[in-house]
C-alpha cells in the first residue's frame, strides 16, 4: 500500500479489524485509504502481569546465553525487572546482551538500572525492533522479548520460523472485553456476508471471537462465509493456526506488521471487485459502492449486489429468478422487492442510465 493516503484506493470496502484494542493502528491505516472500518476488541490486554509467569519466563531465559533483549515498553520493562527472580543475575545477562528499546522512555528506564549500551529505531516502536531483527539474520540467536501486547507474539513466532530461539516475557494479561456488542456485531456481519474482509491480528482475540460464535450457534455460518466469500487475513502464523483449526484458510503477509497486513488486505479486496466495460465507460463494483469512470457512488447492500450480478454478465438479461438465485439477500423476496432494489440502485447513481429494464424479461447493464 502506498504511504500517501489515497482516499479512493479502498473506498467502497468494509473491513473488520479484530485485535486486543478497541481500535488498532491498522484500522487507522486502512481508513486513511478510504475503507469503512469495523473495529472489534476480541480480548483486553491489561498491563498487570502475572508475576509467576514473568518469573518462569525469566528463569527459562537465564538457563543459557542471551544475544538480544527486546524491551517494548517502559512500564512493561519495570514490571519485568521488579518481578524477575534474582534481579542481579538478570541485569548481568542484560549487560552482556544487545539491548533494543522501543522508544526513548523505555531506553531511559533501562538506563535507570545502569544499562548504557542501547539500540533503538527512528520510528520509536516495538514493531520496528521486531522488523529489524527479522531482516537481520536472526538464525541461531537467542532472544528474550518483553511483550506488552498479544500481537507481538506473532513477531516472536516469525523469528522462531527464521531459526531464532525466542523467550517471551509477557508483562500483560488478557481478559474478555467489557463490551460484547462488538463481538455480536462482527459475528452477524460475517454470517450475513456484509463485510468484504476481516483482519485477525492475534491468536487470543481470534480464539475468543470464534468461541463467542460457537457459544451462540453461529460458528458454522461464520466459517462458511470466511472460507468462501469474505477475504480473511491473519497478521501472523499464530492467528492463522487458530483459524485453520476451524477449516478457515487465511492469507498471511510475509511479515507480521501493519503495513504488510494492510497491503495484503488491499490487494485481496481489490482483486475481488467486479469489473465491466460498457462502451467507453469502465465500471468497478465494490463491497458497498460502484466506481464508474473514476467517480465513486455509495450504494446500499441489496442494490449493489444486483449491480454486481449484472456486471458479471454485461449485456446479458437477468430475470428476477436469476437474481434471486445469484444474490443471497434476495433469495426469499418477490419480484416487487427486486424492482424496488433496482429503483434504489438507480437513485444511488443519479444521471447515470446504467441499468435497463427489459419488459417481461428482467434487467441488464446498459450498452452505450
Amino acid at each position: 500500500m502506498q504511504h500517501a493516503a489515497d482516499p479512493l484506493q479502498l473506498a467502497g470496502f468494509t473491513i473488520a479489524v479484530i485485535s486486543h484494542r478497541r481500535r488498532h493502528r491498522l484500522a487507522d491505516l486502512l481508513e486513511s485509504h478510504g475503507a469503512r472500518i469495523v473495529s472489534v476488541q476480541g480480548v483486553r490486554a491489561v498491563p498487570q502481569p502475572d508475576r509467576d509467569a514473568v518469573a518462569r519466563a525469566t528463569s527459562d531465559g537465564l538457563t543459557g546465553p542471551v544475544h538480544d533483549v527486546l524491551a517494548t515498553s517502559a512500564a512493561g520493562t519495570r514490571a519485568w525487572l521488579q518481578a524477575a527472580p534474582g534481579p542481579q543475575r538478570l541485569l548481568e545477562t542484560l549487560r552482556a546482551a544487545r539491548l533494543l528499546a522501543a522508544d526513548a522512555r523505555t531506553a531511559d528506564t533501562l538506563r535507570g538500572y545502569g544499562l548504557r549500551d542501547l539500540l533503538s529505531t527512528a520510528a520509536g516502536s516495538a514493531d520496528e525492533l521486531f522488523r529489524y531483527l527479522l531482516t537481520h539474520a536472526p538464525t541461531g540467536r537467542r532472544i528474550m522479548a518483553q511483550l506488552d501486547a498479544p500481537t507481538q507474539a506473532e513477531a516472536c513466532q516469525a523469528l522462531r520460523d527464521q531459526g531464532a530461539d525466542v523467550i517471551e516475557v509477557p508483562t500483560y494479561r488478557t481478559e474478555p472485553p467489557n463490551d460484547v456488542v462488538g463481538l455480536r456485531r462482527v459475528v452477524e456481519l460475517i454470517t450475513r456476508r456484509q463485510l468484504d474482509a476481516v483482519a485477525w491480528l492475534d491468536p487470543l482475540s481470534t480464539g475468543h471471537v470464534l468461541r463467542f460464535a460457537a457459544d451462540h450457534g453461529r460458528l458454522p455460518a461464520l466459517t462458511e462465509q470466511l472460507d468462501a466469500h469474505i477475504v480473511t487475513v491473519s497478521r501472523g502464523p499464530l492467528a492463522a493456526g487458530v483459524l485453520r483449526a476451524h477449516d478457515i484458510t487465511p492469507a498471511v503477509p510475509p511479515l507480521p506488521f501493519d503495513e504488510e497486513t494492510a497491503m495484503m488486505l488491499a490487494r485481496s479486496v481489490l482483486d475481488r471487485a467486479v469489473h465491466a466495460t460498457i462502451g467507453t465507460s469502465t465500471l468497478e463494483v465494490r463491497g458497498h459502492a460502484a466506481l464508474l469512470d473514476g467517480r465513486l457512488y455509495p450504494i446500499q447492500q441489496g442494490p449493489v449486489d444486483i449491480l454486481r450480478a449484472l456486471a458479471r454478465a454485461p449485456g446479458a438479461v437477468l430475470s428476477s429468478a436469476d437474481l434471486r438465485q445469484q444474490v443471497p439477500g434476495l433469495a426469499h423476496v418477490d419480484d416487487h422487492a427486486i424492482e424496488m432494489a433496482v429503483s434504489r440502485l438507480r437513485r444511488a447513481m443519479p444521471g447515470v442510465e446504467l441499468v435497463h429494464t427489459v419488459i417481461r424479461r428482467g434487467y441488464r447493464l446498459a450498452i452505450y
